[in-house]
């Protein structure tokens, strides 16, 4: 599907959280004519898929034993990956005081078991294409046109929010800043067509490798690109910037000004506790990775140096 379309229904993922296996099954035989499902059956389960997966709707238990409906809406909300998912609570009882807490705790909608398939459907798929929609307008707003990656306003307005997350939780960032090496001359021989086929060839083996759901690509601007790490210490840094030198040059795509031949790029990587970026501040992650990278290109290039 290409970025710029909207997927359809069929193609979209609802997760069913509930504690009684039956209701699960029952909720999945309606709803699998129109959406992907998949079950889980308590709240952790349920916030470890959604920070995993791509999610597009939560059909959600109000009642369950340990952690209920409404902590698992709220912990949803409070995290960064999963706060724009829609929330839609299944009840067995409503009175005013729970219809409060289902909007309190930021749920998009609720029914009532037992559930009348036509209404739930119907329900979903409302909630669901609000959401399509608004994830087609970030898409236009956050992406590159060129590459699809990330582009710098979602830089500058969104990766703070994720360091702030990953302060909270007291952990790591990597920060890789990468550079196509001698791509004016590569402009210069082939052409600008030639030279966007190049960005864009390079901007998908860093796709390919670079995999978890959390991690953050960037077109950073021209021929450079930016990797965020969350949660990875310096071993994992340093093996995914290797992993990524060896993956350009592996490729072979010609490049008779390059070295060797073919296209190479070179690296800067650098960690960084999130706890130490006052404010969410991105800028030291940027300038670390910016020296280690002249570095790597003033020490011969298709290299990482961190």
């Amino acid at each position: 599907m290409n970025q710029n379309e909207i997927k359809p229904f069929s193609q979209c993922n609802v997760l069913i959280v509930d504690d009684e296996q039956m209701s699960c099954a029952v909720l999945e035989t309606i709803l699998e004519p129109y959406f992907l499902c998949d079950s889980v059956t308590s709240g952790y389960e349920a916030l470890a898929h959604c920070q995993q997966h791509d999610v597009d709707l939560v059909l959600l238990d109000m009642n369950m034993p340990d952690f209920d409906g409404p902590a698992v809406c709220t912990a949803l909300r409070n995290d960064s990956r999963t706060q724009h998912i829609p929330v839609i609570f299944v009840t067995a009882t409503l009175d005013e005081s729970s219809e409060n807490t289902c909007w309190e705790v930021g749920a998009s909608d609720f029914v009532v078991k037992p559930v009348n398939a036509t209404t739930l459907i119907h329900r979903i798929k409302t909630h669901v294409q609000n959401k399509l929609r608004t994830d087609f307008l970030e898409r236009m707003t956050f992406h590159d046109q060129l590459t699809g990656l990330y582009n710098r306003m979602y830089l500058t307005n969104e990766v703070p929010l994720t360091v702030k997350q990953i302060a909270r939780d007291d952990a790591e960032i990597g920060t890789l800043m990468i550079d196509i090496d001698y791509f004016k001359r590569f402009n210069d021989t082939y052409g600008h067509l030639e030279g966007d086929t190049c960005l864009k060839r390079v901007a998908n083996i860093i796709r390919q490798t670079v995999k978890r759901p959390k991690d953050t690509i960037i077109r950073f601007g021209g021929e450079e690109f930016l990797v965020l790490l969350p949660y990875t210490d310096r071993c994992g840094v340093k093996y995914v910037a290797e992993q990524l030198v060896d993956a350009v040059r592996a490729a072979e795509i010609t490049h008779e000004k390059g070295i060797e031949g073919t296209a190479s790029i070179s690296v800067g990587y650098s960690v960084t506790a999130a706890k130490d970026l006052e404010n969410g501040n991105i800028a030291p992650l940027l300038e670390k990775a910016d020296v280690l990278l002249f570095e790597a290109k003033e020490c011969g290039r298709n290299q990482a140096r961190g």
